[in-house]
């Protein structure tokens, strides 16, 4: 018994979810963008404690290590569980698609993924922003 995928009913469906789809995307987007800060933080501590080893000032990098980089990491695990929950979210509302058009998740996800920001390459915005750059210098 091979089911037949209908893109048409797929595309319907999430035409028709065009404001949860967004409002999915922007909390991808975010939770990124937490993900990148604590990164930036934890960096910045690492290189903190590299410049007290650097300088022979291990009783500061040892604080530094202590606190700020424990502290650091935490942040990040948490920045990490709040995508991890995005990304749930995400696939819970393909998996509600596909089931509703009687399709399987992978038929789905890219017809889902094609609506969304947070999915383009890093590398693929670069590359748009360098010819806008090129048009409106």
């Amino acid at each position: 018994m091979a089911n037949k995928t209908d893109p048409q009913k797929i595309r319907s469906i999430i035409d028709g979810k065009s404001a949860e789809i967004e409002a999915i995307d922007n909390d991808m987007i975010m939770e990124t963008v937490g993900v990148s800060m604590s990164l930036d933080k934890l960096r910045e501590s690492i290189e903190r404690i590299e410049t007290h080893l650097d300088d022979r000032e291990f009783e500061k990098a040892s604080q530094v290590g202590y606190r700020e980089l424990a502290h650091n990491f935490v942040y990040v695990q948490r920045t990490l569980a709040g995508l991890q929950t995005a990304v749930h979210r995400k696939e819970a509302f393909i998996s509600s698609i596909a089931q509703e058009a009687i399709a399987a998740y992978e038929d789905v996800a890219p017809y889902v993924e094609n609506k969304m920001q947070s999915v383009v390459r890093k590398s693929a915005v670069q590359v748009e922003n360098e010819k806008t750059e090129q048009l409106f210098p």
